[in-house]
């Protein structure tokens, strides 16, 4: 008897999980989200057969819902924790995407991807190990500043590719150089936002360590 209640408990639990997962995956914000991972990744076979146009008109769509997401989360009162992972996936993609983009073409050097590569695994390694010792990492302001100099960069460097200014060296060069500048300036600033996280993981951990929450 009691080894079949266990069952049906285990059941009933797992199928409330699935329900809630599929609950999550329906809101709005969630759902542009995935719309944006779907976008990110046809916009990436459009770019290695050089098909510019088209994964400039990707990008632009996908930037555009990366602001819907977050608006319509909070105008529907619709935040979970799927829509933040989602977002950050498309986020990854995207700047992953990107940057491999910008190398592949010979238009961004190889350090920029390195950088953001060494940044943004740090930090999810660093709130990984705070939810394991039950805290957060706030996010910043600077960050969104961070991430607007990023997006548009890639918007920039998508435009390049199209060469919309190809009858006007000056034009093209400005735009190139627009582009590395914008993608400089985002990447130097997530290293800064990722520097005040460490800090204040580091202040939380020896907090913790201090009370003996950490073995």
């Amino acid at each position: 008897m009691g080894g079949g209640t266990s069952d049906e408990s285990g059941k009933r639990q797992d199928g409330s999980d699935s329900s809630d997962f599929l609950a999550d995956i329906r809101l709005v914000p969630n759902l542009i989200s995935l719309g944006r991972i779907v976008g990110v990744l046809i916009a990436a076979v459009c770019y290695f057969n050089r098909l510019f146009a088209p994964a400039l008109t990707l990008g632009l769509l996908s930037g555009i819902t990366d602001y819907l997401d977050g608006y319509f989360a909070r105008k529907l009162g619709q935040t979970s924790e799927l829509g933040a992972l989602l977002d950050s996936l498309a986020d990854i993609l995207a700047a992953l995407i990107s940057l491999t983009v910008g190398l592949y073409f010979g238009l961004w050097p190889v350090y920029l991807l390195l950088a953001w590569g060494l940044r943004d695994m740090t930090v999810l390694a660093m709130r990984a190990s705070a939810a394991q010792q039950g805290f957060t990492i706030p996010t910043m302001f600077l960050g969104k500043v961070a991430m607007n100099f990023t997006g548009w960069a890639y918007m920039l460097l998508a435009l390049e590719l199209v060469r919309p200014f190809a009858g006007s060296a000056i034009l093209s060069s400005g735009l190139h150089w627009f582009a590395l500048g914008a993608i400089h300036v985002g990447i130097a600033l997530q290293w800064v936002v990722g520097i005040v996280y460490l800090r204040s993981y580091a202040q939380r951990y020896r907090r913790n360590r201090a009370s003996g929450a950490v073995s």
